[in-house]
């Protein structure tokens, strides 16, 4: 449908312009019209243009230059709300315009779901209009629509939304204010948002109503209680939420997109699990700003495990997931290898918090140069220092790492091979001749920490407090970051964020940093100790030492089987350790050769233990120990331990 220049309000206002956008209007070069219109400062723009702007967007996402008809499978819902958003820029000047009402009511008709909020300026517009035998038309159009399709939205009960919402503020954080749902065609979508704490330095904003409809699952996951889920995202404390800025796009487009996100199990049958992605067609970026453009949905995990889910009172589970926007890159190598591989690619920190701009995981592998072994490294702290202008002593940026050190040192948390190589070290921070190890940190250590230094315990500690289910990165960083905050007592010496590399070095420090450190690893051991555990089945205390030059790591898991119950060994094999479990896994696992039986289908429970336990207890498995990975043997017919072949061999 057109409408010319004659009826806008103000006569003589840019007349070529406007014959010109007439002109490219009725040819359906919907672009032309973006451009000229863009091309003067918003600020000049008053309110013709801006609403003529909005006209061409909605078009433009409808119909596409140079095509005289709708597409229905193509219509460009972000051009849409980006048209409503315009429309709205200046709603005090249209409400009473006939013309701003119909351009409100076409562009939310044609984006789904707002069908109700359409008819609403339909039907104004023909009160403004009443002979306009368009406005008849749409509204008649509309209202037929509604008959045939239009259901009553799906929402919590009270008492669900209070489980919900108490879960959020419990898990998540106290929200400063609710962004409210003004119309809601299928479901009721507020969003919550919770601003900047010290915890968790960024905006999080949670959907509250998403939930209430249940999600198409398939049936062999029914048992599963996928069917409702919410989600979240974190953006940047600098972002800005006020009413003002959100009419910009440029601040907008997360919210538009959770929103779409939310709606989409309603709108196209899909259902959300761990890694589930969302692809938008013919969308290259959610805006301007960003070429962010596709996403994927995992647990929130720096909100802790107990965030996960939360209990409706008829024992429903409401599962959360943070949305995280992908780059086309990043969805294309997901699809193809993974979400574990693409995870394995991704530093945590460029996925826990939106940054529209932060590298890409894909193709800038080479800037990122992450490595998923590294727990702390030296050089991300002197950056600090660097952009600050601080004045410090330069073992300043050693000094959290070396006191983290010292304590899991104490606390026989090293590893076999940090054990070989720095054994002396060890011993004497043991004895207490050695307290300061900023200069080994830096000089023998290369300025890192690594988790493949650690042993058992010591990896799994580490993946909960460093790498793993706290605020990230590195939930160790934003203790002493809290810490700086009460030594300093609100007279911060430089930004809050770098204050705890001006912390002095000293007794003091080390003793309020093992504090905290303890505090961490009391509440990792009630959280997560018994599933760590090592159980002590047999005392070790008379066994002689028959690996004296032993290199690499000497650990294994030994099945109890063979330790509590004790059987022979039947079956053994040496399997690639992971990547974090270098430092201590040598890949060897032992059992009897009857687990399966025995556990009927569960898993098996092995313990860890040094190999010179099984080879004290088995000497014959001596010579086997040096052999490669994916080797295995199983016990034949007359009680030796030969090697199993491939069949191909």
């Amino acid at each position: 449908m057109y409408f010319g220049a004659g009826c806008l309000k103000g006569e003589g206002f840019m007349n070529d312009l406007l014959k010109k956008i007439v002109e490219w209007n009725e040819a359906n070069e919907y672009q032309k019209c973006v451009d000229a219109i863009e091309a003067i400062p918003e600020e000049e723009r008053g309110y013709e243009l801006t609403v003529l702007l909005g006209r061409a967007y909605s078009n433009l996402g409808v119909f596409g230059d140079n095509n005289s008809k709708a597409n229905e499978d193509g219509v460009d819902i972000f051009l849409l709300e980006k048209a409503v958003n315009i429309f709205e820029s200046v709603r005090l000047q249209g409400l009473d315009d006939w013309y701003w009402n119909c351009r409100m009511a076409y562009a939310l008709w044609m984006t789904s779901g707002r069908e109700l909020e359409a008819l609403a300026y339909a039907r104004k517009w023909q009160q403004l209009k009443p002979d306009d035998e368009d406005a008849a038309n749409l509204i008649k159009t509309i209202e037929e629509y509604i008959e045939e399709n239009y259901r009553e939205p799906e929402v919590y009960s009270f008492e669900e939304m209070q489980s919900v919402g108490n879960h959020i503020e419990k898990y998540f954080g106290k929200y400063g204010r609710v962004m409210h749902e003004l119309a809601s065609p299928d479901i009721h979508v507020d969003i919550y948002v919770i601003p900047p704490r010290a915890e968790h330095e960024y905006y999080t904003l949670v959907t509250c109503g998403m939930g209430a409809h249940k999600m198409e699952v398939p049936d062999e996951l029914k048992n599963e209680q996928l069917e409702r889920a919410e989600l979240l995202i974190n953006l940047p404390a600098g972002w800005q939420l006020d009413e003002e800025s959100l009419k910009d796009e440029k601040w907008y487009w997360p919210i538009r997109f959770l929103k779409f996100m939310a709606r989409s199990p309603v709108n196209n049958g899909m259902y959300y699990d761990w890694g589930s992605t969302l692809e938008f067609d013919d969308i290259t970026s959610f805006d301007e700003s960003t070429k962010l453009c596709s996403a994927v949905v995992l647990s929130p995990g720096v909100f802790g495990e107990v965030s996960y889910a939360c209990t409706l009172p008829n024992g429903d589970a409401v599962n959360f997931y943070q949305a995280i926007p992908l780059y086309k890159e990043e969805l294309d190598y997901k699809v193809e290898n993974g979400m574990d591989k693409l995870l394995q690619k991704c530093p945590d920190e460029i996925l826990e918090v939106i940054n529209p701009n932060r590298l890409n995981a894909v193709t800038d592998a080479e800037i990122l140069n992450y490595d998923d072994r590294e727990m702390d490294c030296a050089a991300e702290h002197l950056k600090l220092i660097q952009e600050h202008n601080l004045s410090v002593d330069e073992l300043a940026v050693y000094s959290h790492m070396a006191a983290y050190l010292r304590w899991c040192i104490n606390h026989n948390l090293m590893g076999d091979v940090f054990l070989q190589q720095h054994g002396d070290v060890a011993i004497n921070v043991k004895s207490g001749s050695l307290n300061d190890l900023r200069a080994f940190v830096r000089d023998e250590l290369g300025g890192r920490l690594m988790i493949i230094d650690y042993n058992y315990k010591g990896v799994c500690f580490a993946n909960w407090y460093n790498t793993g289910n706290r605020s990230m990165p590195y939930a160790f960083i934003k203790d002493l970051k809290a810490y700086a905050r009460e030594y300093f007592k609100g007279q911060m010496p430089c930004a809050e964020e770098a204050a705890y590399l001006l912390l002095p070095w000293g007794d003091e420090y080390c003793r309020a940093v093992e504090k905290i450190i303890e505090g961490r690893f009391a509440e990792w051991q009630k959280l997560c100790g018994e599933e760590n555990a090592v159980q002590p089945f047999i005392d070790e205390s008379n066994f002689k030492e028959l690996l004296p030059d032993w290199q690499g790591a000497r650990h294994c898991r030994i099945s109890k089987r063979i330790i509590k119950d004790g059987c022979t060994v039947g079956f053994c094999c040496r399997e690639e350790p992971d990547s974090d479990d270098t430092g201590w896994d040598s890949g060897w696992y032992f059992e009897a050769g009857d687990e399966d039986e025995v556990y009927a289908g569960e898993d098996a429970e092995y313990g860890i233990y040094d190999l010179n336990t099984i080879c004290n207890l088995y000497p014959e498995l001596l010579p086997l120990l040096n052999s490669p990975y994916g080797t295995a043997f199983e016990r034949n017919k007359k009680g030796r331990l030969v090697q199993i072949k491939d069949e191909e061999e």
